[in-house]
Formats: C-alpha cells, sequence, structure tokens
C-alpha cells in the first residue's frame, strides 16, 4: 500500500477548497459563470444595452442593426455570373395567349 504524503494530500484538499469557494462567491454575487463575455460591438445586433434603457441613450435598435450590416455585405458576383448547366433551367415556355392581340404591319 502506497502512503500519500500529508504535504500533498494537504495541498490538493486546499487547491479543492479554493475552488469550491470560488464557485460559491461566483454564485453570491449572481454572476452566471461563463468565462464568455458577449461581444459588445456596434454591429452586434444580440449585444446589452450599454446606458442599461435610461431614458435618452442613442441605442440602436435590432432591427436598425441588422439592416446596417445588410448594406455593408456584398453579393458572390461568382454565383451570380455562373450559368445553369441545365440548358432549358432557365426558359419559360411561351403560351398561345400571350400572343393573341397582336397585330403584325404589312
Amino acid at each position: 500500500m502506497v502512503k500519500r504524503s500529508a504535504t500533498n494530500a494537504a495541498s490538493k484538499r486546499r487547491e479543492f477548497t479554493q475552488k469550491i469557494s470560488k464557485v460559491v462567491q461566483a454564485k453570491k454575487s449572481g454572476k452566471k459563470g461563463s468565462a464568455v463575455s458577449h461581444s459588445k460591438a456596434s454591429s452586434n445586433p444580440h449585444r446589452p444595452d450599454p446606458s442599461g434603457g435610461k431614458p435618452g441613450s442613442q441605442f440602436r435598435d435590432r432591427a436598425t442593426i441588422n439592416r446596417l450590416n445588410m448594406y455593408k455585405q456584398k453579393p458572390n458576383m461568382q454565383k451570380m455570373k455562373e450559368r445553369p448547366t441545365d440548358p432549358h433551367a432557365g426558359r419559360i415556355e411561351p403560351d398561345r395567349k400571350w400572343f393573341g392581340n397582336v397585330r403584325v404591319a404589312d
């Protein structure tokens, strides 16, 4: 049987109690405990309100931010210039009723 030294066991116990105390403090302070913070960039539509909802703040709403982000995006030009592989993909079959009231000059 292997004996553990008293200092090794004591140091592990101390580390464990420190971790537990940090978790308890985080719960008491109201923090969620997540290490990942949300982006506060002006282009993020889900960012937190910097003024905390105070009246008179110049905070853009979600729809405005989404619209401005849409203006910044550029279309894929290669995809737009791509020709269809199926020859009948872009063709609309003509219908006789489209040409019913057409006169031709002789």
